[in-house]
């Protein structure tokens, strides 16, 4: 029977609770205590609960043995599961970067500037989606779902990026626009398009018109 998931977790395998740690740091005993206060304030909830991370520090492995030391037994519940993606037999191919990509047409019409994005891919978010797993299993219907935020410079001189447009969906659900109009500066400029993924890439596309 299938089984609503909590607002902590992000997705489920099998009956499985899935919690994903942000790869920008391993897993550490700060994750693990997030979930134990979770599990503590859902007591209903029995499952095991898998970590999908990059990573994982020496004192978190040691702090899930002494979890999963007293949860032994075919009627244990809470135990704790790593999927570690550097190392993971399975799923290691994940991290085998290819840079991501766009193709943005950029022009100039009067005193206007057009910025449109016309595609976008990551085959990092790509890898992850077709993992063999029903967490990962997943199509992308819409190019600017593998996307977070664009931003966009009218000026850009090269060193700094200034931020004359931001596109940040308020909701994680919510898609970029992906076309944009914005006040073009006087004589030749250099527009610069900063594309930021799901995962934290970035895509810089320039053109000087």
């Amino acid at each position: 029977m299938d089984f609503e998931l909590p607002p902590f977790f992000d997705g489920k395998l099998g009956k499985k609770l899935v919690k994903i740690v942000p790869f920008e740091h391993p897993l550490s005993p700060l994750d693990l205590e997030e979930l134990k206060r979770e599990l503590e304030a859902r007591p209903e909830l029995e499952n095991t609960v898998v970590f999908v991370c990059l990573g994982i520090e020496l004192a978190a492995r040691t702090w899930i043995e002494d979890w999963n030391r007293l949860r032994k037994g075919a009627e244990t519940v809470n135990k704790i599961e790593v999927i570690e993606l550097r190392t993971d037999e399975k799923y290691g191919n994940f991290i085998k970067h290819e840079p991501a990509a766009a193709k943005v047409a950029i022009a100039r019409a009067g005193d206007s500037i057009t910025v449109t994005i016309e595609n976008f891919i990551s085959p990092t978010i790509l890898k992850r989606l077709d993992m063999d797993t029903p967490l990962f299993k997943a199509k992308i219907a819409d190019w600017r779902s593998q996307i977070d935020c664009v931003m966009v410079d009218t000026a850009y001189d090269g060193a700094v990026f200034n931020v004359v447009l931001a596109d940040v969906p308020a909701k994680k659900t919510d898609l970029i626009d992906g076309a944009y109009t914005l006040p073009a500066p006087e004589g030749k400029t250099t527009v610069a398009v900063k594309i930021v993924d799901m995962l934290g890439e970035e895509v810089l596309v320039t053109e000087g018109i």
